[in-house]
């Protein structure tokens, strides 16, 4: 048997949880060999901290963060915090020699990401970034048929992101609804993962030619103390939104595709949905994180005018990452985002294991976020920017 990693988890909210289900699941991998010692959660809320450390089988809770980053007994930290204290707590974590996970984006802005990206370039411990729709079957088999060719050259690609979270205009004005403390509305905090599937599938964008953003919802009640997640809020006292609710992207990538990128936090009726379609000079495909099972694909058969369309294929373990978080190893028993989650860590933890940099690194929020800085920045100007 392996040696074990010992993990900690610094931030119990919503993306504290899915990495602790993350690594309480990791050892299902059929692949690897993991071995985890589930040490700590950290989290200045210690009733919460330790509530998920119940849930998910971890030694403790702690309410210092600095704890877990100055215990020598510790091998692997998951950074799982608002976007306004990664700047604060990264820098800590990374000088410590630890391994990282930290969740998306590494900074509010790009100056920020930019010098955490520097940080991690000099850091002694393996880094990784949670873009965990990449983990995805259906998502990443799309993306080896494209880079196999099966589609011919990508010429026009559309992704998306569109979600509910904010959709009641009674839901608190948290952290995420101010610019300054995210970085950005919709098109950061969801954006983020849209932006990562279409470089993923089709490739990096190098210019934005146009962005729009818009503010729906401009005020809201004020939160609770201690409140986590989407909750709604009955405060009598409001405060403003500083960020969007809606972004709209028109790029261009570098291999010369044009595409979309669209990203909604207000879109009622569709609770959580990622999506990205390619066209290519050979054929199409898509998918949409609603239906995680599968993904479509057509590739063009002149010779066969009756059957010539576009295949429905269903998940198995044929396609990547599915037999290591599948429940059942079957085609059809299907994988979700749950199974998202598990499938980022085990990589992280047999990156550590390897030595081998994960293919999610600092390098790919760095790249993520330069095309949130220039839609800023075209939607300041209304002009193209280049990135």
């Amino acid at each position: 048997m392996t040696n074990k990693i010992r993990v900690a988890i610094i931030g119990a909210g919503l993306a504290g949880q899915a990495h602790a289900f993350g690594y309480r699941t990791a050892s299902m991998a059929v692949s690897a060999n993991i071995a985890i010692d589930l040490v700590a959660i950290a989290d200045p809320n210690l009733a919460l901290a330790q509530k998920v450390a119940d849930r998910y089988g971890f030694a403790k809770a702690v309410s210092d963060i600095d704890e877990v980053i100055n215990d020598p007994n510790i091998d692997a930290i998951s950074v799982a915090l608002p976007n306004f204290l990664h700047d604060e707590v990264l820098p800590k974590v990374l000088a410590s020699g630890k391994h990282v996970f930290t969740e998306k984006p590494i900074g509010r802005t790009l100056a920020e990401s930019s010098h955490l990206f520097g940080l991690a370039k000099e850091a002694k411990g393996l880094t990784g970034v949670g873009f965990s729709f990449r983990r995805l079957p259906g998502l990443a088999a799309l993306a080896q048929a494209v880079r196999e060719g099966k589609l011919g050259e990508i010429h026009t690609v559309r992704a998306w992101y569109n979600a509910d979270y904010a959709s009641n205009p009674k839901g608190a004005l948290s952290w995420r609804f101010s610019q300054e403390e995210s970085g950005g509305g919709a098109l950061l905090d969801i954006g983020s993962h849209a932006i990562d599937a279409l470089h993923f599938v089709a490739g990096e964008i190098e210019t934005v030619t146009s962005a729009t953003l818009k503010t729906v919802i401009t005020e809201r009640p004020k939160p609770v103390a201690g409140a986590i997640g989407h909750g709604g809020s009955d405060s009598t006292e409001f405060g403003p939104v500083t960020n969007d609710d809606i972004a709209l992207l028109s790029v261009v990538l570098k291999n010369g595709a044009v595409g979309t990128v669209s990203m909604s936090r207000i879109a009622h009726g569709v609770p959580n949905s990622l999506g990205i379609e390619v066209f290519g000079t050979n054929g199409k495909g898509s998918f949409d994180s609603e239906s995680a099972g599968e993904f479509h694909i057509y590739v063009n058969d002149p010779s066969d005018s009756t059957f010539n369309g576009t295949r429905r294929i269903i998940t198995s373990p044929a396609h990547p990452y599915f037999a290591d978080v599948a429940a059942m190893p079957g085609g059809g028993v299907g994988t979700g985002y749950a199974e998202a989650f598990t499938a980022e860590i085990q990589e992280f933890l047999v990156s550590i294991q390897t030595g081998k940099p994960m293919d999610t690194d600092f390098a790919t929020a760095q790249a993520m976020m330069k095309v949130v800085d220039a839609a800023l920045k075209s939607s300041a100007t209304n002009a193209p920017v280049k990135l």
